[in-house]
């Protein structure tokens, strides 16, 4: 027996785009429930985010204070270093108050010194560029060229210059000088007969009664012996540069 449908068409194609239509709403459904929760998950992380780089900001801005700070502390630093080179090179490396008392003790009672010179002098006058001296240029209102003071690796020139009783006291200077361990190269520059006038009382009271006055001289003068002697301090040893 053959089967007769009865249905029209147009209600088979009506009842096939009603299925289409339901599966495309799903399948809608299912893009949408998808998007919104995608939504959901971005926002919450997008917050997240927010509030992680929100503590990153804080520590940004504490690191950046921490860093400037060590910059200002590098640099305080560097100019204390600085200084202290400076000092370093400028200071001399010797006790003056030692160096005072030991020629005090050396020179006895019958030397008066009127002159104590120190100067600084370079090792060797060639400029030699081994010494390691530099020179600072100190400027003198009254005086249109600088004055050059020697800093770093010196040698120290000592001249005194005053009066003995006699030759023999000059003599004896020199020798008590060249023993000391303070001092070295130790030269008497010239030394030449002279008067000095004192009053009558400083005559008689002379620790070592002289020829009196000079013969045929003032009263109140007395004859000494006028010197200059120089010498280096021995704060450094001399070796072969070779």
């Amino acid at each position: 027996m053959k089967e007769i449908d009865f249905l029209p068409e147009w209600y088979k194609e009506g009842r096939r785009q009603r299925v289409r239509m339901r599966r495309q709403y799903a399948v809608l459904a299912m893009a949408f429930i998808a998007m919104v929760s995608y939504n959901a998950t971005s926002t919450h992380r997008i917050t997240r985010a927010s509030a992680g780089l929100t503590r990153l900001e804080g520590k940004r801005v504490e690191a950046q204070s921490a860093f400037d700070e060590f910059n200002t502390v590098t640099r305080n630093l560097n100019k204390v270093r600085e200084k202290a080179d400076l000092i370093e090179r400028i200071d001399s490396k010797i006790k003056m108050a030692a160096v005072l008392a030991e020629m005090s003790h050396i020179l006895g009672e019958t030397v008066v010194l009127n002159k104590v010179e120190f100067t600084a002098e370079p090792f060797w006058n060639d400029k030699d560029s081994r010494t390691g001296n530099t020179g600072v240029r100190v400027a003198d209102g009254g005086n249109d060229a600088p004055e050059e003071i020697l800093v770093g690796s010196v040698r120290f020139r000592i001249l005194l210059t005053g009066v003995a009783v006699s030759p023999a006291d000059v003599a004896a200077l020199v020798r008590r000088l060249d023993d000391s361990s303070y001092f070295h190269r130790v030269q008497a520059s010239f030394w030449r007969s002279g008067k000095v006038q004192v009053s009558t009382r400083g005559v008689q009271a002379a620790p070592r009664p002289q020829a009196g006055a000079v013969p045929g001289g003032q009263p109140g003068s007395l004859e000494v012996t006028e010197f200059e002697v120089v010498c280096y301090l021995a704060n450094y040893e001399e070796t072969d540069r070779r």
